[in-house]
C-alpha cells in the first residue's frame, strides 16, 4: 500500500517539462555540491577551533598549576580565590574547580562531570588536591552554527540565481527550438502534404547538435512526404478494389452493405411512402457455359451482364453490384410492387437475348429473388439473404423466372437445417441404411452385381429421400463423409455375397464430385486400408458434369483412385452439357455408361431417343465401354434396349432397391426363376 503510496506521488509531482528538470537538477546537484562542502569546511573549523580552546585552557592550567599549589601549602586562601577567578575569566574556559587532598573546594562557574580537562596541585612532592577545568566548547559550536546558516542562506541565494540564470538561457538556447520541433512534428498531416514545409529554428545558423537535429528531420519529414505522395495513387486503387469489382468494375460485396444502409436511412427519412427493392441476380446456366468455354468466354459474359444490368437499372435511378460469382445484386426505390415486377421482368428480358462469343450465339438467362424494405427486413443482412432465398425458389420453380421473397419460404430454410442436424446425428448413431438395386446382364439375364443405395429413415421425418438429403449434404460438407461410409460398407457388404455365392458381382456406387475437393480426400485415398485390396470390381458412379469440368484437383483425384483398379462410370448420362465426344476424350477412364431413364420412358415411341441412344452404344461399343440403361419398368423397353445392342439394365421391371437381408432370397429366386427374352 506505501509502496503504491509512493508511485502516486511520484506520478503526481514529476516535473514534465525538459527545461523545468535540467533547472531542477542543477540547483539539485549545486544544493547538495554546496551543503557537502559547506559542511566538510564548518567540521575542519570546529574540530580547529575546539583544538585550540582546549590548548589554550591547558595552557592556562599549567601556567597558574604552581601558584595555586603554594597557596594551598600556605593556606593562603585570598590568592587562591584570585587565581581562580582570572582562570575562570580566561574566554575559554566555563567552569573551574579546586578540590584540595583535606576535601574543600574552591569554584567559579559550573563544572559538569567528568570535568574537560584535569591536573594534580603538587608543591613540594605534596599533593595538595587537583584543579578541574570546563572548557566551553558549546560557544565553539555555536559560532560554527551561525557560520553555517550565514553561508547556507548566502549559497541558497546564489545559487537560486545562478540556476534562474541557467534556465533562462537553456530555455532560450535550447528547449525554445526544441518546442518549435516538437510543434512541427506534431502534425502529421502536414507529412502528407503536397506543400511540406522544412522546419525552420529562429536562431543563427550554429553548426551544433540541434542544427544537425533539425537537418536529419527535415531529411526524414521530407521522405515521409515524398512516400505519402507516391502511395497516395496505390491507397486509391486498394480502396477501389475493396469496393468495386475488378472485371466488371460495378460495386462489390463490400459495397453492398454500405450503399443499401445509406438507401435504407433515406427512405425512412425522405421517402417513407416509398419501397426500397433489392434484387438477387443468378444467371441460369453459367457455369455449363464458362467450363466448357473456358473461363474467358465466362468473364465476357460477365461484363456483358453487367453492362445490360447497368443500363436497364440506371433508368430506375436503381444501383448494380456484382455480389459473387455469377451472382448481382440491384436495387431501386419504387411506390408499389408491380413496379419492381415489371422491372423484374425487364431483367429477364435482357438476359433472354443471346450473347455472342466468337461468332457463336449463346442462350442463358437468369433468376431473381426479391425482397423489400422495410417489410421484408431492417438489416441488408436480411434483405440480401431473404431474396438470395427467393432466388433459390425462382430457380426450383423452373428458372429464367422471378419469385418474391414469402414467409413460407422460411419454412423450406428449417426444413433444410433440421435435416443438416438430424443427418449429422444419424451419421453418428449410425442410422442410415445401404439398399441394393441388382444390375442386370440383358445377355444371359444373370445378375450382375448391384448399385449400393442410401436410405435414411428418421423418427420424426419420416423417410427421407436422397433427392432431399444429399443435396443438403452436398452443400453442408458432410456428403464426403457419408460417401465414405457408403463406398467402405457397400465393398465389405457385396464381398460377402461374392463369396457365398460364389460369383464375381460388381458394385456400383455413387460418388460427389465434390469429395474431389475435400481436405481429407488424399489421405483417404492414400492411406486407408480398404485401397491396398484389389477394387477392380467397384465402379464409382460420378455425373457427366465431373468429366466435363476437366479439373486438374479431380483428374488427380481420379488417377489416385485407379491405382487401386476400381472403375468410373458415368451416372445418368445424356442429363447434362457434356457430348459423345467427352465419352471418347475419357474412355481411358471409364468403363460404364449409365443411359438417364428420361431416355428409356418412351424409347419404344420416340425414334429421336431411340437414334441417341443406338449413337452412344455404337461409341461406346468401338471404345470397349459397357452401357447400361436405367429406369426399366417394361418388358417391351428391355426388348428394345437389346434390339439397340444395350448390355445391361436396371430398374423397377428387375426390382425395387433391397435391404440387405433381402438380397439373398432374391439371389436364390433369381436363379430359380428363368428369364426369357427376345432374341436380336
Amino acid at each position: 500500500m506505501d509502496l503504491k503510496l509512493f508511485s502516486k506521488l511520484q506520478q503526481r509531482f514529476r516535473i514534465l517539462a525538459l527545461g523545468s528538470r535540467l533547472t531542477f537538477y542543477f540547483v539539485s546537484i549545486g544544493f547538495i555540491l554546496t551543503l557537502v562542502t559547506v559542511g566538510a569546511l564548518l567540521f575542519k573549523q570546529y574540530d580547529d577551533g575546539r583544538v585550540y580552546v582546549y590548548d589554550e585552557a591547558k595552557g592556562t592550567i599549567d601556567a597558574v598549576n604552581q601558584q595555586l599549589a603554594r597557596s594551598l601549602w600556605n593556606v593562603d586562601q585570598d590568592s587562591t580565590h584570585i587565581l581562580l577567578e582570572g582562570v575562570y575569566r580566561m574566554p575559554s574556559i566555563q567552569g573551574v574547580r579546586i578540590i584540595e587532598s583535606l576535601g574543600n573546594e574552591y569554584q567559579y562557574g559550573e563544572v559538569k562531570q567528568p570535568a574537560s580537562l584535569s591536573s594534580p596541585l603538587i608543591f613540594n612532592e605534596q599533593n595538595m588536591g587537583r584543579i578541574e577545568v570546563d572548557v566551553q566548547d558549546e560557544r565553539i559550536a555555536d559560532s560554527v552554527r551561525q557560520q553555517f546558516i550565514v553561508i547556507f542562506l548566502s549559497s541558497t541565494l546564489t545559487i537560486g540565481l545562478i540556476g534562474f540564470v541557467f534556465s533562462y538561457i537553456i530555455k532560450n538556447a535550447v528547449i525554445k527550438h526544441l518546442s518549435a520541433i516538437s510543434a512541427e512534428i506534431s502534425h502529421a498531416e502536414k507529412l502528407t502534404s503536397k506543400t511540406h514545409q522544412p522546419i525552420s529554428l529562429d536562431r543563427p545558423e550554429f553548426q551544433d547538435e540541434l542544427s544537425d537535429l533539425v537537418n536529419a528531420l527535415n531529411q526524414g519529414r521530407k521522405q515521409v512526404a515524398e512516400f505519402a505522395l507516391a502511395k497516395e495513387p496505390y491507397e486509391n486503387q486498394l480502396e477501389y478494389q475493396a469496393n468495386f469489382d475488378v472485371l466488371t468494375s460495378l460495386p462489390n460485396r463490400r459495397h453492398i452493405e454500405t450503399h443499401l444502409k445509406e438507401e435504407m436511412l433515406k427512405q425512412q427519412t425522405t421517402n417513407k411512402n416509398g419501397k426500397l427493392v433489392i434484387f438477387f441476380i443468378d444467371l441460369d446456366g453459367f457455369k455449363e457455359v464458362n467450363d466448357s468455354l473456358g473461363h474467358n468466354s465466362g468473364d465476357k459474359i460477365l461484363l456483358e451482364s453487367a453492362l445490360r444490368l447497368k443500363k436497364l437499372i440506371t433508368q430506375y435511378d436503381g444501383y448494380v453490384a456484382r455480389f459473387g460469382g455469377d451472382e448481382f445484386i440491384a436495387s431501386f426505390m419504387c411506390k408499389t410492387r408491380i413496379e419492381a415486377e415489371n422491372v423484374a421482368t425487364r431483367i429477364i428480358q435482357i438476359f433472354q437475348e443471346s450473347f455472342i462469343l466468337n461468332d457463336v450465339q449463346l442462350q442463358l438467362g437468369c433468376s431473381i429473388g426479391v425482397s423489400m424494405h422495410p417489410e421484408d427486413g431492417d438489416t441488408t443482412e436480411d434483405l440480401i439473404r431473404k431474396a438470395d432465398t427467393a432466388m433459390y425458389k425462382a430457380k426450383a420453380s423452373g428458372r429464367n423466372t422471378y419469385s418474391f421473397f414469402e414467409q413460407t419460404m422460411l419454412h423450406d430454410i428449417i426444413l433444410h437445417n433440421t435435416i443438416k442436424n438430424k443427418l449429422k446425428m444419424a451419421m453418428a448413431n449410425n442410422q442410415l441404411e445401404l439398399y441394393f438395386q441388382p444390375l442386370i446382364n440383358l445377355t444371359d439375364m444373370s445378375i450382375t452385381g448391384f448399385e449400393a443405395l442410401l436410405r435414411w429413415h428418421d423418427e420424426d421425418l419420416g423417410q427421407v429421400g436422397p433427392d432431399t438429403f444429399i443435396p443438403i449434404a452436398e452443400k453442408s460438407g458432410l456428403i464426403f463423409d457419408i460417401d465414405v461410409w457408403v463406398f467402405e460398407h457397400a465393398i465389405d457388404q457385396v464381398k460377402k455375397w461374392r463369396t457365398e455365392f460364389n460369383t464375381d458381382y460388381i458394385v456400383s456406387i455413387n460418388f460427389s464430385p465434390t469429395n474431389f475437393h475435400h481436405r481429407e480426400i488424399d489421405a483417404w485415398t492414400s492411406e486407408h486400408k480398404i485401397f491396398l485390396e484389389k477394387l477392380d470390381w467397384v465402379e464409382l458412379e460420378v455425373t457427366e458434369r465431373l468429366m466435363l469440368d476437366d479439373d486438374p484437383v479431380v483428374m488427380k483425384g481420379i488417377n489416385q483412385l485407379l491405382k487401386s483398379g476400381l472403375h468410373f462410370s458415368i451416372d445418368d448420362f445424356g442429363t447434362g452439357y457434356s457430348s459423345l465426344g467427352y465419352i471418347q476424350k475419357f474412355s481411358h477412364i471409364l468403363s460404364k455408361i449409365k443411359i438417364d431413364r428420361m431416355f428409356v420412358n418412351e424409347i419404344n415411341n420416340s425414334s429421336s431417343d431411340q437414334a441417341l441412344v443406338k449413337s452412344i452404344i455404337t461409341l461406346a461399343d468401338s471404345l470397349s465401354i459397357e452401357v447400361l440403361a436405367e429406369g426399366i419398368e417394361a418388358k417391351k423397353q428391355e426388348e428394345m434396349l437389346v434390339e439397340l445392342g444395350c448390355g445391361y439394365a436396371q430398374g423397377f421391371f428387375y426390382s425395387r432397391p433391397i435391404p440387405i437381408k433381402d438380397i439373398p432370397d432374391f439371389i436364390y429366386n433369381w436363379q430359380k426363376t428363368p428369364h426369357m427374352m427376345k432374341s436380336v
